[in-house]
């Protein structure tokens, strides 16, 4: 789904759109209940009786259990970054992948002299790390690489550098050849640090350079020399550099791919270095686990045939089956692609880097015997879903049928129908019926298109405190649930962490903050706008307890009466939900 940049503001609220809070959260959570009121075991700890509540009016959910007490909650932005523990920006990435919509849209455009900038800072960092590699700094990385299999040759032919510790560091580097200060931070090479001193984001790490298919060189990849955590890193999301886009290598492959008409794609740098240098000239990586869609469509429009070799121990099978299974469930049309996708597994558990190179004719035959995308995905159900459950037997069965309908030859749909019957177990006419026909999510019940309903009192408070750094001293205790818009409720989170706001944090919060620094706003003394500050607060830390009086009524009414410790918790939350109120209508009256 795209749509154009003049709704770039409304991106937040055509995901909320365009996803059910009960289909995101049932990915993670057995839910059992009504179009009121939802629930399940918590899945952030451990419980035995469910305590866990959705609320789909609202598109809302609560966690009453004695560990979260009430303070887990939110909508599907919050339930998102919880569960992965991750971000807003990169909570809204996975949200928008499962809605089909494109972030990359929403992008501000940059000139053509900002990008520049940054290639020349890329660059110029190349140089440096390949100086460096050679430098007699670069010897143990040097032994690294010759340890791995490389000859001289190849390390020159790969371009691996090195980002050196030391006081030879690349800051100074790019300082010396003239790079310009925003474009050595924007491009990922930089960053500042909690004392804001600015050092290298690359310290001590072999280097590989990361180049789209074009060869413009992107970013970089970072493997640890010294044991450090992770093992693995890349360059941060930057104008030029989108992971979830690019296949490292094709840039170098995609003559070979055309040629053959088939893409393989593997995990990391390394297995394609080991690809190449054996003569699989076809191999591409996804830099990970998750392969994307828009990756798949890039290896398409390449080849008639995409082989995937990812990690073949359990941990990492699941991994692949479960993220294929997120691409199925998204609104990205999987028609035209599903068809070309198979799977290779290497039985011994190797890497494909050491496979390649100890043994290239078994690499052969592994790529040789791949099974198509829908065998693979139904032979493997049993590592995402418990089958023995007829709840999930059901879900298990709607992810295959969103496949089948795709698929027009009756031939491969009643081949694929007889091989989900006989891997659940039943008869072929007993197979669940479907529930959803087509490759779309449930739309939101209660969104009727796009709206912007940011509430004008979260606004003015966001003014405040963007135009008025002294206040963000009075906001430091102070809960994000307080927000009910997503958007305005991340900036929060950004004011109350950051000594200073930076505005380059995403295209999406920039644009809202860029609105709000110029919000009109009464000239008020300190003391004034502590006051008003304290009073907006209030109000809405009113509208959260009453929001808060309605889901516990609901939790009560509707569901959870089986649960006796869920119950005391739930009323012990609504008496100082009560007590809470009572004390502001009092303090308002005063």
């Amino acid at each position: 789904m795209t749509v154009s940049n003049d709704n770039q503001h409304d991106v937040v609220d055509l995901i909320k759109s365009q996803l059910n809070i009960t289909d995101v959260v049932s990915k993670y959570v057995d839910l059992k209940g009504n179009s009121r009121l939802m629930k399940g075991l918590c899945p952030f700890y451990s419980e035995n009786t469910p305590s866990f509540v959705v609320y789909p009016e609202s598109q809302t959910f609560k966690c009453y259990c004695g560990s979260c007490a009430g303070t887990s909650g939110g909508d599907i932005f919050s339930f998102i970054m919880k569960i992965e523990n991750i971000n807003f920006v990169e909570a809204l990435n996975v949200c928008a992948e499962l809605a089909g919509v494109k972030l990359n849209k929403y992008k501000s455009k940059k000139n053509s002299s900002i990008k520049e900038d940054l290639n020349h800072a890329l660059e110029s960092a190349a140089d440096f790390f390949k100086n460096s590699l050679n430098s007699r700094y670069g010897l143990p990385a040097i032994n690294y690489l010759k340890d791995r299999g490389f000859s001289q040759e190849q390390i020159k032919e790969f371009n691996f550098g090195l980002s050196p510790t030391g006081l030879s560091t690349l800051v100074d580097h790019l300082k010396k050849v003239g790079v310009k200060s925003n474009a050595a931070v924007e491009s990922g090479l930089v960053q500042k640090w909690a004392d804001n001193t600015w050092h290298d984001f690359f310290v001590d790490r072999l280097t590989i350079e990361i180049r789209n298919e074009d060869g413009t060189l992107v970013g970089f990849g970072g493997r640890s020399l010294n044991n450090k955590t992770p093992k693995y890193i890349n360059t941060p999301q930057t104008e030029l550099f989108n992971k979830s886009e690019l296949l490292f290598g094709l840039n170098i492959a995609k003559e070979s791919i055309s040629n053959s008409k088939e893409c393989v794609i593997v995990e990391g740098y390394m297995d394609v270095f080991a690809a190449h240098s054996e003569g699989f000239n076809n191999v591409v990586a996804c830099m990970g686990t998750s392969i994307t869609f828009d990756q798949l469509k890039k290896a398409n429009n390449y080849a008639k045939k995409i082989i995937l070799c990812l990690d073949s121990d359990v941990a990492g099978r699941r991994a692949s089956v479960n993220n294929l299974i997120k691409l199925i469930n998204s609104n990205n049309d999987l028609s035209n692609i599903h068809k070309s996708i198979y799977i290779a597994s290497i039985d011994s558990g190797k890497d494909p880097d050491d496979l390649i190179r100890q043994n290239p004719s078994e690499w052969k035959d592994v790529i040789s015997n791949s099974t198509s995308l829908y065998k693979h995905l139904i032979n493997n159900l049993d590592l995402v879903f418990d089958l023995t459950n007829e709840t999930q037997r059901t879900e298990a069965a709607n992810v295959v049928y969103k496949l089948v309908f795709q698929n027009t030859d009756s031939h491969s749909q009643d081949e694929t129908l007889s091989l989900l019957a006989t891997k659940l177990n039943i008869e072929r006419e007993k197979l669940p019926t479907p529930k959803i026909i087509n490759n779309k999510l449930s739309p939101n019940p209660t969104t009727n298109g796009m709206k912007n309903n940011q509430s004008p009192i979260e606004k003015h408070i966001i003014a405040l405190i963007l135009q008025n750094k002294l206040l963000k001293n009075y906001i430091k205790q102070q809960s994000n649930e307080l927000f009910e818009d997503p958007k305005l409720r991340a900036i929060f989170d950004i004011l109350k962490s950051e000594d200073e706001v930076e505005l380059e944090v995403d295209d999406i919060l920039n644009e809202i903050i860029l609105d709000l620094k110029s919000y009109p706003l009464p000239n008020s003394n300190e003391k004034d706008l502590i006051t008003e500050l304290n009073d907006c607060i209030n109000r809405l830390y009113n509208h959260h307890l009453k929001r808060k009086k309605i889901e516990q009524q609901k939790a009560i009414e509707l569901g959870l009466e089986s649960n006796a410790d869920t119950i005391d918790n739930v009323i012990k939350d609504s008496l100082t939900t009560n007590k809470l109120l009572k004390e502001m209508q009092s303090n308002q009256n005063r």
